[in-house]
């Protein structure tokens, strides 16, 4: 591992560090339940634990003299970050008017065959079903998500 990703770290720890801090604000604990803080709480947690985690494991690595590294094995692949943020940014922007099950579906195909998925079939069907899936599940709980240009 590299000094830059040292850098990476420490600026996910104190990303987590700030999310916890300000989701403290927001309140962990309502009157009748978990308070609009707590599950941002528990995500800057989780950040930055693993982040300890992996500094940890960076600073008390073994340094082996006889490490051979691959050529090009730990290149980023700037296009695949590129569409994971470009879908997700589309994804944010459309929720409301296209509704969750028709943005849910078209992100996870974009995402399923960005990242090298080969047959269509498989990709649009496992798509449509994590969507309904998760649509029922979530309606199920009595969460009310955007219907879109599906109103019934």
């Amino acid at each position: 591992m590299k000094r830059s990703h040292i850098i990476l770290i420490i600026f996910w720890m104190g990303l987590s560090v700030f999310v916890m801090v300000h989701s403290l604000s927001l309140g962990l604990k309502g009157i009748t339940g978990p308070g609009p803080g707590l599950m941002p709480f528990l995500v800057g947690l989780l950040l930055l634990l693993v982040s300890f985690y992996l500094l940890f494991s960076f600073l008390f690595k073994r340094r082996d003299g006889n490490e051979v590294r691959k050529e090009g094995e730990n290149k980023v692949k700037f296009g695949k970050i590129s569409l994971v943020v470009a879908s997700l940014i589309a994804y944010a922007l459309f929720m409301e008017r296209l509704g969750f099950l028709i943005t849910t579906t078209l992100l996870l195909v974009s995402l399923l065959k960005g990242m090298g998925s080969k047959k269509w079939s498989s990709v649009v069907m496992v798509s449509v079903l994590t969507s309904l899936i998760t649509y029922f599940a979530f309606t199920y709980l009595r969460l009310r998500l955007p219907m879109g240009i599906l109103r019934f």
